[in-house]
């Protein structure tokens, strides 16, 4: 072969690797600044409990968790509180109750608070809001169940990555603490209401599916539906009314939903089906109490054979707003608009008057 064409096929085949190799680094940056189809459903952030798209609890964090199993498993009860323990087939299942003097001695309206995935101990939700302090003022007794590692939503694989999760019989140990409430005459049957906050949410809505006919309505907090709810829940038997309030910053239950939760949109509309609501709702925005807080909340009430409120909470993250400033956390920010206890009571008391009250 000539010296020409020797040169000639050398630098044909330099241009050849240069081209792939420029090809290969423009591919690289394209997929880069590219974003993933999936990334909005969070796949590509840190999983934490397994399935559902969190960030990572760092040790401060963490630790702030542990002192308040400490504190609430192991700790005395604190005053003002009655620990009850009920057998639920084979196991011993505990609630805690505040019973104010204006609902001595006569059955009256109930609201059940149930707590997260922190912990399993009602005190938590005793010690974290301030249903039991407003309960002695609007009259109603506070009932705070405890879960056992959490609270059985129905499967292991309902999320795609195992989380933590109890194998409890947690339905049974509702459906029999309501029967002992109202037995002992300490619950109007009429009045039983039910709250959950992030796993207690969950289960709270899970509740709704299973024993509608035994709950007069109920109030979820940062808490979308599991995506398999729809198809392996049971429906509700009846229409419960309900008010449900998100965090448009959450970062354990995101706002656009991933492969596993449901999105703030769709759990709306599954209890707008389920309700038999209009597509019209009424929106208003309600006052901006502390403008430090970076939050502001919107509200939309739907009518049908039962209310459905929904709070959307801007800039919120995933606790439960008590009006009590803090500083932020893994968390994220907490709106000081409103006392969520408030918001529930008012909701739940205003179904006496109302046609939709059950």
């Amino acid at each position: 072969m000539s010296q020409q064409r020797k040169a000639s096929l050398w630098v044909f085949m330099m241009t050849i690797a240069l081209v792939a190799s420029c090809s290969s680094a423009q591919d690289a940056q394209d997929n880069s600044e590219r974003p993933n189809r999936r990334e909005g459903l969070g796949a590509n952030r840190p999983q934490w409990q397994g399935g559902e798209s969190r960030k990572q609890i760092n040790p401060r964090q963490r630790d702030a968790i542990r002192k308040m199993r400490e504190r609430t498993e192991n700790g005395p009860v604190p005053a003002g509180l009655e620990q009850c323990k009920i057998q639920v087939g084979e196991t011993e299942r505990e609630y805690f109750i505040n019973i104010p003097p204006s609902c001595q001695d006569k059955p009256s309206p109930i609201v059940i608070v149930l707590h997260g995935g922190a912990t399993s101990s009602g005190i938590a939700m005793h010690l974290k809001t301030d249903f039991t302090k407003l309960g002695a003022s609007a009259g109603y007794v506070t009932v705070y169940p405890s879960g056992i590692n959490g609270w059985n939503i129905g499967s292991h694989d309902m999320y795609s990555v195992q989380r933590r999760t109890s194998n409890a019989d947690d339905v049974g140990f509702f459906r029999t603490m309501f029967d002992e409430l109202i037995e002992k005459k300490i619950a109007d049957p009429a009045r039983i209401y039910l709250v959950g906050g992030s796993n207690g949410g969950v289960m709270t809505q899970y509740l709704v599916c299973h024993l509608a006919d035994r709950i007069a309505a109920a109030g979820v907090m940062v808490a979308t539906l599991p995506r398999a709810a729809d198809t392996r829940w049971p429906k509700p038997t009846k229409s419960v009314p309900m008010i449900v309030l998100l965090g448009t910053e959450d970062p354990m239950k995101p706002w656009g939903g991933n492969r596993d939760q449901m999105s703030a949109e769709e759990t709306i509309a599954y209890w707008r089906r389920q309700n038999k609501c209009g597509s019209d709702g009424k929106k208003w925005d309600l006052p901006d109490k502390d403008p430090r807080d970076g939050c502001r909340i919107q509200a939309e009430r739907w009518e049908g054979a039962s209310p459905v409120v929904f709070y959307t909470m801007q800039g919120h993250g995933h606790g439960w707003p008590t009006q009590r400033r803090r500083a932020n956390d893994d968390v994220g920010k907490e709106t000081n608009d409103i006392s969520a206890p408030e918001e529930y009571w008012g909701f739940f008391d205003s179904l006496r008057s109302s046609k939709s009250d059950p």
